[in-house]
């Protein structure tokens, strides 16, 4: 029996249908490669845990140095690292700024503690430090009044770019940072009196 061309056609169609849906199952169950696993950027001290009460030595109540700080799987993209140190938990509008350190090598493992109070670090030739909210450069420590303990945010920030100085002030700072961070990593520490 003879059928008719629009018969034929629907047939073809419909097999054409039922031989792609073979091949995507196929692709599907296909075994893939595994690509790298994802690693994440991590900031830590020697100094303290994360969440911790920070030390009194690097604090306004002991040497108020620097703490140190060691981080790990920085993206293969970087040109430059940030760190900055905050209280968002101090009155006014923008958090306190306790740090703010710009182009750090992105071959750096870290940073020792004691980082001088000047703009520029013999060590790190290419790192600024812009000033902290108490008006000097580099690290300013906690010195919250009495009350609750405040809550501190060390962040480190993995640029494709490097910043042309250190800003003084963190909207500029973020303003400066956007479209160009590749990563970021923050370690909490909190401190009261």
């Amino acid at each position: 029996m003879k059928q008719s061309p629009c018969v034929m056609l629907v047939k073809g169609v419909i097999h054409a249908g039922i031989f792609g849906v073979m091949i995507c199952l196929m692709a599907g169950m296909a075994p893939r490669a595994a690509g790298p696993a994802q690693r994440f950027m991590t900031l830590t001290s020697s100094a303290f845990k994360n969440h911790a009460t920070m030390p009194a030595q690097f604090t306004a109540d002991g040497k108020d140095i620097s703490p140190p700080l060691t981080w790990s799987h920085v993206p293969r993209k970087t040109v430059s690292l940030v760190v900055v140190m905050i209280d968002p938990d101090a009155p006014g509008p923008l958090a306190f700024r306790h740090w703010i350190i710009v182009n750090i090598p992105p071959t750096a493992k870290g940073l020792p503690q004691n980082i001088p109070h000047t703009q520029r670090i013999a060590k790190l030739s290419s790192a600024r430090q812009g000033k902290n909210s108490f008006g000097q450069f580099g690290y300013g420590g906690p010195a919250p009044p009495p009350g609750p303990a405040h809550h501190y945010r060390i962040m480190l920030y993995a640029l494709s770019r490097k910043l042309l100085f250190a800003p003084d002030c963190l909207p500029c700072l973020q303003h400066a940072m956007a479209g160009y961070i590749l990563a970021r990593a923050t370690l909490h520490v909190h401190y009261g009196r």
